[in-house]
């Protein structure tokens, strides 16, 4: 999807294989995640990923890997990710929300692929030089920018919040927020900030005012995440049945009966 701008004469040759390493390997991490996110939600008896963000994630990896993504490669990739939150979202729908699940999977897939068709029919962000296959004129690259960092934030700022509230680690793990985060710092913005530093007429989006707030949002939960999750991790209770519940334990309301 973004991986396949051919550079000028005066940008590095090693550039665009760089980013296609990064891209790699931050796949392999994000692959990690949902394979660890699986297990972690299948031990502890509940879902991992916070409902929204993944509706928002089988929404797009659907969409791109089905209407936009070219490349085999990418198309492969976004069909692991879609097979891997299957299990994810088959755990929320037993938990609690049943058709409501689909219903934000409906509606996330709506606004990804309106999107997706808006740019490329008006050829958005086109003219930077970028060559890329078919007959595609829009910029793919910062279409993956936008949509990937619309993903990140919501996921990144869900996933604390969700901790928060909670009060347990139960679905979570410091395997799992290493990887998303290592996965996301390597595979998107490693790869935003090197382009724009060695091609900075063909990444001029790189730091707009508000992709900074996107991204910079999205790293700032990210690495908050692991100082919440320490603290509840040494108050939260582990139940009978394998799953955890907050340490705080909630004292009755009602008045005690004689």
């Amino acid at each position: 999807m973004g991986s396949q701008g051919h550079p000028p004469p005066h940008v590095s040759p090693y550039l665009i294989p760089a980013h296609d390493l990064l891209l790699q390997i931050g796949g392999f991490c994000w692959t990690l995640c949902y394979i660890l996110s699986i297990r972690a939600a299948s031990r502890n008896k509940t879902y991992s990923m916070p409902l929204f963000a993944l509706a928002n994630n089988l929404a797009w990896e659907a969409v791109y890997g089905l209407f936009v993504a070219e490349q085999l490669l990418e198309r492969l990739v976004f069909t692991i990710w879609l097979v891997l939150d299957i299990p994810l979202a088959y755990a929320v729908v037993v938990a609690e929300f049943g058709e409501d699940s689909c219903g934000m999977i409906v509606l996330a897939a709506w606004g990804h692929y309106a999107f997706a068709t808006w740019w490329v029919k008006e050829r958005v962000g086109g003219g930077r030089g970028k060559r890329y296959p078919g007959d595609l004129e829009a910029d793919m690259t910062e279409l993956a920018y936008w949509s990937v960092g619309a993903n990140q934030v919501h996921g990144s700022v869900a996933a604390l919040v969700q901790l928060a509230i909670r009060g347990h680690s139960g679905g979570v793990g410091w395997g799992i927020w290493a990887s998303r985060t290592i996965g996301s710092v390597v595979g998107a913005e490693a790869v935003w900030v090197s382009g724009w530093y060695f091609w900075p007429e063909g990444f001029p989006y790189v730091f707009n005012p508000f992709g900074v707030f996107i991204w910079a949002t999205a790293l700032a939960c990210d690495l908050a995440y692991p100082i919440l999750l320490w603290r509840i991790r040494k108050t939260e209770r582990m139940l009978s049945d394998g799953s955890k519940a907050s340490g705080e334990i909630q004292k009755p309301t009602g008045k005690k009966m004689r």
